[in-house]
């Protein structure tokens, strides 16, 4: 478990939940003012870009300021 191991590491998913939680649903409110739960959208695209930058970028900058 790596993502707890550092305070870079912490930041890092703090940033993700930022994304996932507050960012995603905020871009999302205005691209569904139809549908009556737009914030699962928003989750879910956030979700997927969290993963995505975590896949490519975090895991390699996590590593490099972790020792074990």
């Amino acid at each position: 478990m790596v993502h707890l191991s550092s305070p870079v590491a912490i930041g890092i998913m703090v940033f993700y939940s930022l994304l996932t939680f507050f960012l995603g649903p905020f871009l999302t409110m205005n691209l569904f003012e139809d549908h009556p739960d737009k914030c699962i959208a928003g989750f879910l695209i956030g979700f997927t870009i969290s993963i995505l930058l975590w896949m490519k970028f975090g895991r390699k900058y996590v590593k490099k300021y972790v020792s074990y």
